[in-house]
């Protein structure tokens, strides 16, 4: 917190644009303590704004699309004074109830807000990312998974997003994936293959350690020499990926072959 001001510099950080809206219609009534001085629409958004620049408060939505609110915590070079925000209010939000955790539940009220800024200052004293993370990680355990439906991509200065039933297969190369989506066009992800496996579950199947491909844009599936398969894939290039060994049964499993 800036000692010339004596203001929270503030960042918001929700895949919701209603929610982001009210939250900062609400804050405004309190502009002699919070200067707000950004907005995330995502999780990768939000970790690159935070240690950019550098917050004493962030308005955190728990599940966001990219990275959720844990991961960004555990990812920051930052430590700001963290204000939760979800639309969970049923899954152990007791836990928030301390000296160094405040959680707002969705849709945000003014008489909420209120309360919460009447406990910045005990926040700011007791704030401890440790424990943060330890909550938080025993929240989400909890709390059930929002479906991803895109997934976002950089391109230079914008953050595209990409549908997830668009993507055709995603593709490791050294350090990189590539999206290739049904159309044909070809971006680049921060995401490693092994994490977007966990996100994206059954919709997504791994047929090789370097692909995972879309299960509903299987066109055909042939057997290749050595215990592999042709998997034709139903997009623009109409695309041939051929399965690793040690995928076999994972492949069979798609069904009698």
């Amino acid at each position: 917190m800036t000692s010339q001001t004596s203001r929270y510099r503030t960042l918001i950080a929700d895949d919701e644009q209603p929610a982001r809206d009210r939250l900062k219609k609400l804050l405004t009534e309190h502009a002699d303590q919070i200067e707000l001085i950004g907005e995330a629409q995502n999780g990768l958004e939000c970790l690159e704004m935070i240690d950019r620049l550098k917050p004493d408060l962030v308005f955190l939505d728990i599940q966001m699309p990219g990275l959720n609110g844990f991961e960004v915590l555990q990812q920051t070079s930052h430590s700001p004074v963290v204000i939760f925000c979800t639309a969970y209010d049923e899954f152990a939000l007791q836990a928030f109830e301390t000296n160094s955790i405040d959680y707002i539940v969705k849709p945000v009220k003014a008489e909420r807000i209120q309360k919460s800024i009447d406990k910045l200052d005990s926040l700011k004293r007791h704030s401890d990312k440790q424990e943060l993370l330890r909550i938080i990680e025993s929240y989400i355990s909890q709390a059930p998974k929002k479906e991803i439906t895109s997934i976002p991509v950089k391109l230079g200065d914008r953050m595209l997003f990409v549908r997830i039933e668009d993507v055709s297969y995603f593709l490791a190369e050294e350090k990189y994936v590539n999206i290739v989506t049904k159309d044909g066009k070809t971006y680049l992800s921060d995401f490693p293959l092994k994490s977007l496996e966990e996100k994206l579950g059954e919709s997504f199947l791994r047929i090789h350690r370097s692909l995972l491909v879309n299960v509903k844009r299987i066109k055909e599936i042939n057997k290749h020499y050595g215990s592999r398969f042709v998997i034709k894939m139903d997009d623009s290039s109409q695309s041939k990926l051929i399965s690793g060994r040690g995928y076999c049964e994972q492949v069979k499993g798609l069904g009698e072959i």
